[in-house]
C-alpha cells in the first residue's frame, strides 16, 4: 500500500527547501500535529503557520512525517498564488506535468484510490506467443540481527504497555498482580471466567481486545471491562485490572499489600553519547559569545535542573501574528480531496498533477459520445435557461458574486451548476472547479443531485453528488458538484473551505437564521478572497436587499416557460 502522495524521489526535502527559503526571511515555520480517527484508523493533522502570514497550511496522512510534508506543500502553493514565490523553485519538489496516471475508469469509479486489476486489462496487448516471464530468482531474508531488533522494539512495547504509574491510587494493584487476584475472586464466588476476544487491524498493527462481565451478588449489579492490547496476554491482564480496580472501589476486595515490584522501564538507565570535538568546540564559543555560565552536575545529588538561571535584562522583539477572523478559503490545489476535507493518500490522484487530471477529464467526457447522452442533453437545451447560458458563465468570469432570478421550471438549478462543471472541462480546467450548492431541505438536495446525475448519464459519485444530514454520496475530488443542506455546508465551513471553486446559494428568499448566517460569512470572505466565486439563486421575486448587501452585484433574469390554459367549470364537464 502506498503512502502518502509526495514523499517519494524529491518530494521529501520541500521541508528542507521551505525552511531554507523562509531563513532567508529570518522567519522560521511552526508545526502543530494533532491526532485524528479512531484507534483502527489514525490520522494525523498538521498545521503549519509562519509569523507574519496570514494563512495557516494543513495537511493530514497516516503518520506525522507525511502530515507536516502536505502541510508544507499546502504553504509553498499559498506563498505562489500570492506571488511571493515563483513556480520554477517549486517545480522540483512537485510532481512532472507530462505524467498522466489516470484512466477514464479511474476518474468514473475510483475517485481517489487504486486502480483495479480489472480496468487495467483494457489498456493491455496480450500476445499468447509471448511466454510468461520468469520467477523471480531466490534472495534471502533478512539478516539476523534485523530481525532481533524488531524483536527488542517489540518487548520494549509490551514492557511500554505495561507500565503503571496510577497504581497508588488504585490500591497498588498493577498488571501484573490484578489477574491471579481476579482469579481468586471468581473461583471463591464460583463465577465463570471467559475472556472474549477479538481482533482489529491489518497483521502488521494488530490490536487485541479483550472484554469480560462479572456479576456481584451482594451488590446486585455487574461490572464490565474492555480494554485492548498489541497481544492477547496483555489485553486480558488490561482487563483484569480494569476489573479488580474497579472492585476495590467498590469495598469488595482489599488493597494489596505485598511487595510492589517496580518496573524497570520506570527507571532512566544513562547512556553515554560520542560527540565529535568540533561539536564541542562549537558550543564553547556559543557560551562564551551569550556569556552563558554551564550548570555544574552533582552527581551526589539524585535530580538536579538544567535550567540556566540567567536573567536576560530585555527579551527580544517578536513580531505580531497575524490571525484572520474569516474562514480560510483556499482554490482546488493538487493532492486534496474538498469533500472530507483531507490529503489523498493512495491512487493514482496522489500524485497527478492539475494539468493531468484536467485532461482526463476533458478526455473522459468526449468518450461520451452515445444517443442516450445526446437525447437528454437536447431535453435540457429545450430549458428556458439554456438561452442564458453564455451570458451566465461571462458573468461568472468576470464578477465574483452575481444574482440570478429566475421563475420556477426554467432548470437554473439543475443547469448552471453543469454549466460551470462543463466549461472548466472544455477549456481543459476541470480540476481547478469543484461547485458546492446549497438547497433549504434535504430531501431537495437529495433528489436534484438524482436527477442531475441521472441527465449526466452517470451513478451518484462521479461528477456529481449529495451530502445532507446522516447520509451522503460523495463526487470525485476535480471537476465535481456537491449538492448539500445549508447547515452541512455551514459545519464544513468551521474548518475552512478548502479546494471548492464556486459556491452556489439556491432559493435565497427562503430566509431563515442559518440562510442569513451563510450569506454573512460569504460577504465577509469575497472581501477577502476575490477569486472564490458565489452565485445567489432566487425565484422571481424582490431581490434588492440581497443585491444592496452583495456590493450592489450584477442580476440576470431569466424568463419562464409559459403554457395556454384553459379553465373548465362544473357545467363543461356535465355538458
Amino acid at each position: 500500500m502506498a503512502s502518502s502522495s509526495f514523499i517519494s524521489g524529491n518530494f521529501g526535502d520541500i521541508k528542507g527547501f521551505l525552511y531554507a527559503w523562509l531563513g532567508k526571511q529570518n522567519k522560521l515555520p511552526s508545526y502543530e500535529v494533532s491526532q485524528q480517527g479512531t484507534k483502527q484508523r489514525i490520522r494525523f493533522k498538521c498545521e503549519l503557520t509562519v509569523i507574519s502570514y496570514p494563512y495557516t497550511a494543513i495537511g493530514n496522512s497516516t503518520n506525522k512525517k507525511d502530515a507536516q510534508t502536505n502541510a508544507a506543500i499546502d504553504f509553498c502553493q499559498y506563498l505562489v498564488r500570492e506571488g511571493k514565490m515563483s513556480q520554477n523553485e517549486l517545480e522540483p519538489y512537485l510532481p512532472s506535468k507530462n505524467s498522466s496516471v489516470l484512466t477514464t475508469q479511474t476518474l468514473g469509479t475510483l475517485p481517489a484510490g487504486l486502480v483495479p486489476p480489472h480496468m487495467l486489462q483494457h489498456n493491455t496487448t496480450t500476445n499468447d506467443a509471448i511466454p510468461p516471464p520468469a520467477l523471480l530468482p531466490y534472495q534471502p531474508g533478512p539478516p539476523s540481527h534485523y530481525l532481533e531488533q524488531i524483536h527488542s522494539g517489540r518487548k520494549m512495547l509490551e514492557e511500554q504497555e505495561e507500565s503503571d504509574t496510577n497504581a497508588a491510587i488504585h490500591g497498588n494493584w498493577t498488571i501484573e498482580n490484578a489477574k491471579g487476584r481476579l482469579h481468586q475472586y471468581l473461583q471463591k464466588n464460583n463465577l465463570p471466567q471467559e475472556y472474549k476476544y477479538t481482533a482489529s487491524g491489518p497483521d502488521n498493527l494488530r490490536t487485541f481486545f479483550a472484554e469480560l462481565s462479572i456479576y456481584i451478588r451482594e451488590r446486585n449489579q455487574t461490572i464490565y471491562a474492555r480494554e485492548n492490547g498489541s497481544t492477547k496476554q496483555i489485553a486480558s491482564k488490561s482487563c483484569s485490572l480494569a476489573l479488580v480496580r474497579q472492585l476495590y472501589h467498590l469495598n469488595i476486595i482489599e488493597g494489596y499489600t505485598g511487595e510492589k515490584k517496580k518496573k524497570q522501564i520506570e527507571k532512566t538507565t544513562p547512556f553515554r553519547v560520542n560527540v565529535s570535538n568540533e561539536i564541542v568546540e562549537e558550543l564553547d564559543r556559543v557560551i562564551q559569545l551569550f556569556n552563558i555560565q554551564p550548570i555544574v552536575i552533582n552527581e551526589q545529588q539524585p535530580t538536579g535542573s538544567l535550567l540556566n538561571p540567567q536573567i536576560l535584562e530585555r527579551f527580544p522583539s517578536s513580531e505580531r501574528r497575524t490571525i484572520l477572523s474569516i474562514i480560510q478559503w483556499v482554490p482546488p490545489i493538487p493532492n486534496w480531496n474538498p469533500w472530507i476535507s483531507s490529503n489523498i493518500d493512495e491512487g493514482p490522484l496522489a500524485t497527478a498533477t492539475m494539468e493531468s487530471i484536467s485532461e482526463d477529464l476533458n478526455r473522459a467526457e468526449q468518450f461520451k459520445t452515445n444517443n442516450e447522452i445526446k437525447f437528454r442533453f437536447q431535453e435540457r437545451q429545450n430549458l428556458p435557461v439554456f438561452t442564458y447560458r453564455q451570458q451566465i458563465l461571462e458573468q461568472i468570469k468576470n464578477h465574483n458574486v452575481i444574482l440570478i432570478r429566475g421563475a420556477t421550471g426554467c432548470g437554473k438549478t439543475t443547469q448552471i451548476p453543469q454549466y460551470i462543471i462543463d466549461d472548466a472541462i472544455e477549456h481543459n480546467q476541470g480540476a481547478h472547479c469543484n461547485v458546492v450548492v446549497t438547497q433549504p431541505r434535504r430531501i431537495s438536495a437529495i433528489s436534484i443531485a438524482e436527477r442531475v446525475a441521472w441527465e449526466r448519464c452517470e451513478d451518484l459519485g462521479n461528477s456529481c453528488g449529495y451530502s445532507v444530514r446522516f447520509e451522503s454520496i460523495l463526487p470525485r475530488p476535480y471537476g465535481s458538484l456537491l449538492f448539500c443542506t445549508v447547515g452541512v455546508l455551514l459545519r464544513k465551513l468551521e474548518s475552512g473551505l478548502r479546494g471548492i471553486s464556486h459556491v452556489i446559494v439556491d432559493e435565497i428568499h427562503e430566509r431563515d437564521i442559518n440562510t442569513d448566517f451563510l450569506l454573512v460569512l460569504l460577504r465577509d470572505m469575497l472581501n477577502a478572497y476575490p477569486q472564490l466565486k458565489v452565485i445567489l439563486m432566487s425565484a422571481t421575486i424582490d431581490v434588492t436587499l440581497f443585491r444592496q448587501y452583495f456590493f450592489n452585484c450584477s442580476i440576470i433574469e431569466i424568463e419562464g416557460r409559459t403554457f395556454d390554459v384553459r379553465e373548465y367549470f362544473l357545467e363543461d364537464m356535465i355538458q
